[in-house]
């Protein structure tokens, strides 16, 4: 089954990111990789146009995801956000209420929430174009 749609994966653990891209991949996604939040807004910046979808790690050193969300919001970038944390999404989507998310996945995922999150966060990014 392939999907169609550049995804953006911010995630500083790295294995946990190798993983998130190689199952992003096997889905038939094209994945661009970020270890940190200033390396995101660098590519978002760039390619923000291109990119259907971008996994953002809530907790990060140096800029935190919300950090990252933040600055896209006052930039004007608009690209479908999927929250990734190991906290529970009740929690994530109380601290981000007011802000535009289009998913959250907690970490542990397995492919088929990975699947349905990204599939809906890119089909929402299909209908805004």
């Amino acid at each position: 089954m392939s999907q169609a749609g550049l995804v953006l994966v911010v995630e500083d653990e790295d294995p946990v990111r190798r993983y998130t891209v190689s199952l992003l991949e096997e889905l038939g996604y094209t994945v661009l990789q970020a270890s940190d939040g200033s390396e995101a807004l660098a590519v978002l910046r760039e390619r923000s146009a291109e990119i259907s979808a971008m996994l953002l790690d809530h907790s990060m050193p140096g800029l935190s995801g919300g950090e990252v969300l933040a600055q896209l919001e006052s930039e004007g970038l608009k690209v479908p956000v999927v929250l990734t944390s190991g906290h529970d999404r009740t929690t994530l989507e109380r601290r981000f209420a007011g802000h535009d998310i289009a998913g959250y996945l907690q970490k542990p995922f397995r492919i088929e929430m990975l699947d349905e999150t990204v599939r809906a966060a890119v089909a929402r990014r299909a209908q805004a174009s």
